[in-house]
């Protein structure tokens, strides 16, 4: 590593725009990879910023229990930290506590990835007692000797600990090593781990984020931030950032985010949103899920075919019977048929919405293959198709 270090450290400064002594050597201490390093300095390839820390701001949606980030400058929003991001929350706790670089990312990781290893309600409480069990023996100077150990047949600690995967992992890490039946820490263990740690556990089990700065977002039912729903944080909801109903069967209309985030083949497909943009300008929005705009289409389908059969035998002079008396009359409709729809498809990319054009191209990062294309009753049909192994629909 210090050959590669020394060899990135020249790269570095000889950059049109040159990092400063303070951030190479820093890097220097995590990767010695120049793209990399660049990467965690938020920097381009000629060493010029990219984006700007002011910038980022986290957030804890409530709906969730989750942190996410966003940058308003660029209008780009993350479920994960931005490396540069992340560099800085290292960089303070190392400088903090006196820790290496290595051991402020390691903290910082390994809890990152127990807040989305499990149900929140598991990952907040083994948060809880963590936070007090390393926190005790930090506030003390690690002076106080019953607050070094804990037995593993202790219920409250197996139950919310010891019992869910990867949640002791950062006692581990800052010192913490089982002997038989309890974990135990050394009377000379050092202070810097265990109070950056604490510090950490303590903001994170408060619900306010690495950086302890953590703005709290509640649904619109609070806040009007955004469509009000009881399914935010249920199964199979849990990643979608806003949840919209059916208007007519009152249906949560699933993004697919839970598939895309997790990747389990288990987790809900995305499906369609058919939105109304004339109500929505009107200040009404109405909305209909995959179900109930195949009625709607066929609907339509039915009734301009009946219109074309009462055009023909006015035009053979036959009466045509009632013209209004038909089963699909205006009445009858989910929705006004002169109402303009904007169909939406399901997410495509962790972040940011990418639902790309009507052209045969398609997002490649997109999990769900091509989207179906055409307008109105034909994709409707080549949905349905689709949907039942390939049987042809009129």
């Amino acid at each position: 590593m210090a050959a590669g270090g020394s060899a990135l450290l020249t790269r570095l400064q000889q950059l049109p725009h040159p990092v400063s002594p303070a951030d190479a050597q820093g890097v220097e201490q995590l990767t010695g990879d120049l793209h990399e390093a660049l990467h965690l300095l938020g920097r381009d390839s000629e060493g010029q910023p990219t984006s700007q820390l002011s910038h980022w701001r986290e957030y804890f949606g409530v709906p969730e229990q989750r942190l996410y980030y966003v940058n308003e400058e660029i209008s780009y929003n993350s479920w994960d930290a931005p490396p540069c991001w992340k560099f800085r929350e290292w960089s303070l706790d190392s400088q903090l506590y006196g820790i290496s670089l290595r051991l402020a990312r390691d903290i910082y990781q390994t809890l990152d990835r127990f807040l989305t290893q499990h149900a929140p309600e598991v990952v907040f409480k083994a948060l809880a007692v963590l936070a007090k069990l390393v926190g005790n023996v930090a506030d003390c100077g690690n002076t106080i000797e019953r607050f070094r150990s804990v037995k593993l047949d202790n219920a409250k600690f197996r139950a919310a600990v010891w019992d869910v995967p990867g949640a002791a992992q950062v006692l581990f890490l800052v010192g913490w090593r089982q002997q038989g039946s309890t974990l135990s820490l050394a009377a000379d263990a050092p202070l810097g781990p265990l109070r950056a740690a604490a510090s950490r556990l303590r903001r994170l089990a408060e619900k306010k984020g690495h950086s302890g700065e953590a703005v709290a977002v509640r649904p619109a039912a609070e806040d009007g931030s955004r469509p009000p729903s009881q399914y935010y944080g249920t199964p199979g909801l849990r990643y979608q950032e806003q949840i919209f109903h059916c208007s007519v069967c009152d249906r949560p209309i699933n993004d697919g985010s839970e598939r895309l985030w997790t990747g389990r083949h288990d987790a809900p497909p995305g499906e369609y949103r058919y939105e109304c943009s004339t109500c929505r300008d009107a200040g009404a929005p109405f909305n209909l899920c995959q179900g109930c705009w195949d009625v709607f289409q066929t609907q339509q389908a039915q009734q301009a075919q009946q219109q074309q059969q009462q055009l023909a035998q006015q035009q053979q002079g036959s009466s045509g019977g009632d013209g209004g008396s038909s089963s699909t009359s205006g009445s009858h409709y989910l929705h006004d048929r002169t109402h303009a729809f904007q169909h939406i498809g399901p997410r495509m990319t962790r972040h940011n919405d990418y639902y790309g054009s009507a052209s045969s191209s398609s997002d490649p990062s997109n999990p769900w293959g091509n989207r179906p294309r055409g307008g109105g009753y034909g994709r409707a049909l080549q949905r349905l198709s689709e949907r039942y192994g390939g049987m042809r629909f009129a």
